[in-house]
């Protein structure tokens, strides 16, 4: 059936086939949807999720503006073309996130919001998210209690400023973009545990206290590691929490380096 905005000279079997990307004149903005002319076949219509992914675009669009749009429906319930808009400039920007995410590329991301979850910014002029389990221990707000009042005035304070992040996830047909500084230590981290070899004695200070041993920072280094029960000390040891306490500062030897980890040892007889 040809819908009736399609001009009647036009035969069925001369129709751009669904799917195809024709050029189109804004007719008409709506608070929520925008017309297109499409001579000589009549007229479209983007609404919707497609109105609602394109609105940042559609927002610098003027009345006769050349567009390209993308043919879903030839027939709508309201008998008009239905059309998603083609922004090539947007999808050169997603492509580009492709490129950063597959190569790992270090993005400058300059925040421009803030909310109790993370922080906003823009990359490419796509507006992505940055979660606070995202931010670098150098940045995630250390607020007792977790006062979610108290951690979005320490995410306020970013505004404006821009952090180095690598992309973590991103879905265009969702328009999601997720971003990561922790991706960002992680590859730094490596970097500096290879000044390190087993064997090397250090100095570390105890962060927490498990039921199977302790994890630990390296002294001076962002370089986190673990102290198992077994290696506590050179005597069975059943209470962790017993034979040490977190914030102790200990000299600790390496017996195992993985990629950004690294196992110590507190036994004497090792450190010999």
């Amino acid at each position: 059936m040809i819908s009736p905005t399609l001009n009647k000279e036009v035969n069925n079997s001369s129709l751009p086939e669904e799917g195809s990307i024709i050029e189109g004149a804004i007719m008409e903005k709506q608070s929520l949807s925008l017309l297109i002319d499409l001579s000589p076949y009549g007229t479209g219509v983007i609404r919707g999720a497609n109105y609602s992914r394109a609105r940042e675009y559609i927002k610098d669009l003027s009345f006769q503006d050349k567009v390209l749009v993308k043919i879903i429906d030839w027939d709508n319930e309201e008998g008009l073309i239905e059309l998603s808009l083609k922004n090539l400039a947007e999808e050169k920007s997603w492509e580009s996130v492709k490129k950063m995410k597959e190569e790992g590329i270090l993005c400058s991301l300059s925040i421009i919001e803030a909310n109790a979850g993370g922080l906003m910014g823009k990359i490419k002029n796509i507006k992505g998210f940055l979660p606070v389990s995202q931010l670098s221990v150098e940045h995630y707000p250390k607020i007792e209690g977790g006062d979610k009042s108290k951690i979005l005035e320490k995410l306020k304070e970013f505004i404006g400023q821009e952090l180095q992040v690598k992309i973590l996830d991103f879905d265009p047909i969702n328009n999601k973009l997720i971003f990561s500084e922790k991706l960002v230590e992680k590859d730094k981290v490596k970097d500096l545990i290879k000044q390190y070899k087993v064997g090397d004695k250090i100095k570390v200070t105890i962060t927490k206290i498990v039921d199977f041993g302790a994890f630990v920072r390296v002294v001076d280094q962002p370089i986190d590691g673990l102290i198992h029960i077994s290696e506590v000390s050179s005597q069975p040891v059943s209470d962790v929490h017993s034979a040490l306490k977190e914030g102790e500062v200990k000299e600790a030897i390496i017996i195992g380096i993985n990629e950004d980890k690294i196992s110590f040892s507190l036994k004497p007889s090792l450190k010999k």
